[in-house]
């Protein structure tokens, strides 16, 4: 075993000797969380094949997070020295419309947190990416979810509201916009779920050669709730039982509760409210603590999402490499 390659919790009639050895050869759940997420408000204009969003949004609460709640999240985050805040959770970030000045006082206010956010890239116009642009290092990284490169394959996957062209375009304006610019800021991925509806690696070639960072993740059936997730699959999904999420990761809703994982779109493991008290009080509370003990203890009949967690496991490794593009013969160098 690997020293401290694993999570381990004390439990409460551990003695000296099983204490001492939890805190020597294992990694040890932080006091605060190392990356935050913050739904600034609902909604989404997708229906992605492999996201739960479309099924649950209609028996879900509504609204966008009041300023005095976001401002108390993010400087508790700064107080705690945070290592990420992603302004977004189960939605599309800029229906926001205040994203960008939200952005910015997070970097204002919490400068050690890499501010890092994921759209569908459908509101990338023109008005939109030059207040990205305009941001500069406040936004460290913008990850675009564009599902593979085929019209008939990008739209039976995102479905909802998304037109492959228009949002094509919009990322290609991005891309042009920020070497026009010499942007630095934010640094550009396009990412996709790699599922058998798309050509995933196709999808990632084209991008590398318009010289856009592009990988693909593994199709999981975000805690059971989706239901045909073995469907979309490549292989047989396997069962999900060494993930780190829930020790180091908050997830935070509009209205203030903490789930316990990004694919808990209908609450079903809410581990507190953090309007009604600290992030930290959350996160540390007795419920919160007691979920991590199940899970580590395997214990996953206890755990709603947990126990029905699944993973396309065989595509995990095989996400192409990041290469920088050569320049074209007699371009500038």
């Amino acid at each position: 075993m690997r020293i401290k390659a694993r999570f381990a919790i004390p439990e409460p009639d551990d003695g000296l000797l099983a204490r001492a050895r939890k805190r020597l050869f294992y990694r040890q759940v932080p006091r605060f969380p190392r990356a935050v997420q913050i739904q600034t408000r609902t909604g989404c204009n997708a229906d992605c094949v492999w996201c739960p969003y479309g099924e649950t949004f209609p028996t879900q609460a509504k609204g966008t997070m009041e300023w005095g709640l976001f401002e108390r999240i993010v400087d508790e985050c700064a107080r705690h020295k945070v290592r990420r805040i992603s302004p977004y959770l189960m939605n599309e970030p800029f229906l926001d419309r205040d994203l960008p000045k939200k952005i910015a006082f997070i970097h204002e206010h919490c400068p050690s947190a890499k501010v890092v956010v994921t759209t569908n890239g459908s509101m990338l116009r023109p008005d939109v990416v030059k207040e990205i642009l305009d941001l500069g290092p406040a936004l460290r990284a913008l990850y675009i979810s564009f599902q593979g490169i085929d019209k008939e394959s990008y739209e039976a996957t995102m479905r909802g509201r998304m037109q492959f062209e228009q949002t094509l375009e919009h990322v290609h304006y991005l891309v042009d916009e920020m070497k026009r610019r010499q942007a630095s800021y934010p640094e550009v991925w396009i990412t996709m779920v790699d599922t058998n509806i798309i050509d995933a690696k196709k999808a990632v070639k084209y991008w590398q050669s318009r010289g856009v960072r592009s990988k693909y993740t593994t199709l999981e059936n975000r805690g059971g709730n989706i239901k045909d997730a073995e469907s979309l699959a490549h292989t047989r999904m396997e069962y999900y039982s060494t993930c780190t999420r829930l020790m180091k990761q908050a997830y935070i809703m509009f209205d203030g509760d903490l789930v316990i994982c990004c694919t808990d779109y209908a609450r079903q493991m809410v581990i507190g409210n953090c309007a009604a008290s600290s992030v930290e009080e959350v996160w540390n509370g007795p419920r919160a603590v007691g979920f991590r003990r199940a899970y580590l203890g395997k214990r996953f009949d206890e755990l709603a999402l947990c126990k029905v967690c699944k993973v396309d496991r065989v595509r995990e490794v095989e996400v192409l490499p990041w290469k920088e593009p050569k320049p074209a013969v007699g371009a500038p160098v």
